[in-house]
């Protein structure tokens, strides 16, 4: 289970902090590279698949999903990420913002 690390940030500051990211590994330990960003869409590419697509994912609803919720299981991230749970997630840890219990 993973659980939100106390102080939260503001949402500049998230979105300043993610937009700096170069590769990160998910919470399953998947390998994924930032591809680009459109605005505070960040496309990223999982480096240990086969295949080389750019996936996006909207980074104001990870950060919603920072801001609103305290623990961060699957079934809690589905309204605000879909199907990129894992990613989304491994980015809150690589910025030090969620911790495992």
């Amino acid at each position: 289970m993973y659980i939100k690390i106390k102080p939260i940030i503001s949402k500049e500051e998230f979105l300043s902090r993610a937009k700096a990211v170069k590769n990160y590994l998910s919470s399953s330990g998947k390998r994924y590279h930032v591809a680009r960003f459109e605005g505070n869409i960040m496309y990223f590419q999982r480096l240990d698949a086969k295949s080389t697509k750019t996936t996006p994912i909207d980074l104001e609803m990870i950060y919603l999903a920072y801001e609103k919720l305290e623990h961060f299981e699957t079934e809690n991230f589905r309204p605000f990420v879909e199907r990129k749970h894992s990613p989304a997630r491994g980015l809150l840890i690589h910025l030090g913002l969620l911790e495992e219990l």
